[in-house]
């Protein structure tokens, strides 16, 4: 047998070695991940696994200076780290253990997160049918965010191989001492009982504090345990009183959803005789029973007062001033009769916001990004609804008519006809009322999409019971019908005179459906109006006529005519409209990156369909004074154009408790929150809120 020289065993013991040295450090770099902003690290609290005893390991982060991680709920901006695990058989990995955050303010904005060091602890659940003396490798590849002012995704792949032993020989890793320390800022559970009262704008938050004086709190601070519950930026102002902790918070992106709990981390910082002590509680808050009832009952005033002023919005006078004429023809019947006409038009008003705040809840519930005016943002709807007035114009105007009068102006206010139509003014008054959006109105209508079906079918019928007021009023008050003019040959005249500003409206819908569909599909649209009159026209002639088979094609070229109409409707992509300062189209992320910056913005929510909001950049936002403070000021001016569907918009609506147009944010760029300014803007209102916006030299583009 071959020897082999005594040199050739030593060289191969030492390389060996060297190959087992290798080895132990690939695999300790496996255990770790170095960036230029973090060390990330895969750790165990202890060196070895005892079968069926749960093990403890943790992702640790050693973070650079003035760079942060987040936490679950990052706040305004961020990503909470994630873990994919990749374990052995009937292994099992719990949830992150979050220890309670800091805050982190960026601009304007507030997020929530970790500076320094994290240590995000989890439990592994091991199987007893280990076997000691074998090896156990534990693999999780995790994806974390790092920012300072910009933000860098980063991650990592981790391997950790701990031996198995008996209980009586594991001891602790020589990372205990972390796990120790980050176990002391997890939140436990609250001992007190709590409660959140709800209103529009506001949550308040309340705690039983059992023997804690208000003098010993010296901070308090409520993490919400997710995004849209609350504003995190914003102020929480807090008092003690009778040993009850009451927290303000601002609502969030999600204030128009219904809040049956409050969930999240409340940290109290608290003054004792061996200095600060520090506590964080996780708090599972209920709705108080009272806060629904007390914000319901402010919600339906405010449904009143909307929709009573919604009479005064000028979207809504074509149709009201019809019923001012009906109550004129009224008024010479008998009290009984005028009084069913104000409740047959009150019905018809309320049915109308019924079945439109319906189909809105509906579509909501489906996950449809919509509003109020949704309708307005379907082609097809607005040029059926083109159809409907300039079909109610040609009968003002004698071209043609049918039953007597459709509406009930030419008939006795007693008889059937007379009664659908009043019943139909009221439905089409509340249609043609949806672009505009009253004084109080928005709220109720943020607060409505975002409770249980009842109680929002509730505000919206008596934001309808606000709108027919006044005439249910004149009808039930015999002073005010004797002060009306006496029915006459002038009634004809003023019906004729009235189809005028149905004309207007048709030719103001026409523009709305011109910002919508393509050029193509107007010659349609345009074309079936033709269509529409000629038949209408045609009818007329042949009312007394027993040729059915005329009627049956008028008929039939009508309804091919509509048809191809509303099928060639074809959606353009539509550039905002600029002034004189040029608008930005609205973007989330802009808009983010400019409050970042500090840089005033002007938004303004708007759509072709929204009369208020045209009105409102026609008196104020491109008065030549406006325009010379926003180019002065340096004010970034945004314009989102909810024409059509917009989910993004629909979403920064939802955050302001707006369901509909108009709404005008200005962030004055000194890291305060958006002002937000009235729904009817006028030059003083916006030069006033300009004057607090911080100058700006560099004017964005």
């Amino acid at each position: 047998m071959l020897r082999v020289p005594a040199w050739i065993d030593v060289t191969r013991f030492i390389g060996a070695l060297l190959i087992a040295s290798l080895f132990t450090s690939a695999h300790a770099e496996l255990a770790h991940n170095t960036t230029p902003h973090v060390t990330a690290r895969l750790i165990s609290e202890h060196n070895s696994i005892v079968p069926g005893k749960p093990l403890w390991v943790a992702l640790h982060f050693d973070i650079i200076p003035q760079w942060h991680t987040y936490w679950s709920n990052a706040g305004d901006s961020g990503n909470p780290p994630s873990i994919d695990w990749q374990l052995p058989p009937d292994f099992a990995a719990g949830n992150i253990h979050w220890p309670y955050p800091e805050r982190l303010p960026v601009g304007p904005l507030m997020n929530y997160g970790y500076s320094r060091q994290s240590t995000l602890l989890i439990r592994i659940a091991t199987p007893a049918s280990l076997k000691p003396g074998e090896n156990v490798t534990l693999g999780a590849r995790a994806d974390w965010l790092v920012c300072k002012i910009e933000c860098i995704p980063e991650q990592g792949a981790f391997y950790l191989t701990l031996p198995v032993t008996t209980a009586g020989r594991q001891q602790s890793s020589s990372w205990a001492g972390i796990f120790r320390d980050s176990r002391q800022r997890l939140p436990q559970p609250l001992p007190w009982s709590a409660e959140v009262v709800v209103n529009p704008e506001q949550l308040e938050l309340r705690v039983d504090l059992a023997g804690l004086e208000g003098q010993q709190l010296q901070e308090v601070y409520f993490y919400p345990a997710s995004y849209g519950l609350v504003e995190h930026a914003a102020a929480q102002p807090h008092e003690v009183a009778n040993n009850r902790l009451s927290i303000n918070l601002t609502r969030g992106d999600l204030r128009s959803r219904p809040l049956s709990e409050l969930n999240g981390v409340l940290l109290i910082r608290e003054s004792t005789a061996d200095g600060v002590l520090t506590r964080a509680f996780t708090i599972t808050a209920t709705t108080a029973a009272a806060s629904a009832g007390e914000s319901l009952g402010l919600i339906l005033v405010l449904a009143l007062a909307g929709g009573l002023l919604l009479n005064l919005m000028p979207c809504v006078f074509p149709i009201l001033s019809l019923k001012a004429l009906q109550i004129v023809q009224a008024a010479a019947q008998t009290p009984t009769v005028v009084r069913l006409n104000g409740l047959v038009f009150t019905a018809g008003v309320t049915l109308g916001f019924v079945v439109l705040a319906s189909i809105l809840l509906l579509l909501r519930a489906s996950g449809e990004a919509v509003g109020w005016g949704f309708q307005l943002q379907a082609p097809g709807f607005v040029l059926v609804l083109t159809w409907l007035l300039l079909a109610m114009g040609l009968m003002f105007s004698g071209v043609w008519s049918f039953g007597g009068n459709l509406m009930g102006l030419g008939q006795q206010l007693g008889n059937r006809p007379g009664k659908i139509g009043t019943f139909f003014t009221g439905v089409l008054a509340v249609i043609v009322a949806t672009p505009c959006t009253a004084p109080f109105m928005g709220t109720a209508l943020g607060y409505a999409l975002g409770q249980p079906s009842f109680t929002a079918l509730l505000i919206f019928i008596v934001l309808g019971l606000g709108m027919a007021l006044p005439w249910l009023l004149i009808s039930f008050w015999p002073g005010l019908a004797r002060r009306l003019p006496k029915p006459g040959a002038w009634m004809e005249l003023t019906k004729q005179v009235l189809a005028f500003p149905l004309y207007a409206t048709c030719a103001w819908l026409l523009w709305v459906l011109s910002q919508q569909v393509e050029q193509a599909s107007l010659l349609y649209a345009f074309m079936s109006l033709v269509v529409l009159s000629f038949v209408l026209w045609s009818w007329q002639q042949l009312r007394t006529s027993q040729r059915s088979l005329y009627k049956v094609t008028l008929g039939l070229l009508l309804g091919v005519t509509l048809v191809t109409a509303v099928i060639q409707l074809q959606p353009q992509t539509r550039e905002p409209t600029t002034i004189q300062v040029e608008a930005q189209a609205y973007d989330a992320e802009r808009l983010n990156e400019l409050q970042r910056d500090r840089h005033p913005v002007l938004v303004n929510f708007t759509a072709a369909w929204c009369i208020t909001c045209l009105v409102n950049e026609k008196v104020a936002i491109s008065r030549p004074a406006v325009q010379a403070q926003l180019r002065q000021k340096g004010v970034v001016y945004m314009k989102a154009d909810w024409t059509n569907k917009n989910p993004q918009i629909t979403k920064m609506l939802d955050r302001y408790g707006r369901s509909g147009v108009p709404l005008y944010l200005l962030f004055p760029g000194n890291g305060r929150q958006a002002m937000v300014l009235p729904n009817i803007l006028t030059e003083s209102i916006l030069n006033d809120a300009l004057q607090q916006v911080n100058a700006r030299q560099d004017t964005a583009t």
